[in-house]
């Protein structure tokens, strides 16, 4: 879901925590819809872990180099 331009998501992880965690480089998957491929990119937002549910608000984010 997309709110005020960033991505809002819901999804069941295999673990127990409970703790709070605010990235600016993680790694995650991201598949391209229109080409069907998988690959890895940056993740700048907020993770919030609960117990088998990993909630994240934030943005993907293509790494220019200079």
């Amino acid at each position: 879901m997309r709110i005020f331009n960033r991505t809002l998501s819901i999804e069941l992880i295999n673990g127990c925590g409970l703790f709070l965690e605010l990235a600016d480089s993680r790694a995650v998957w991201v598949r391209n819809v229109e080409t069907d491929e998988t690959y890895a990119m940056p993740f700048e937002g907020v993770l919030l872990h609960l117990p088998f549910i990993l909630i994240s608000y934030g943005r993907v984010y293509d790494e220019v180099d200079a």
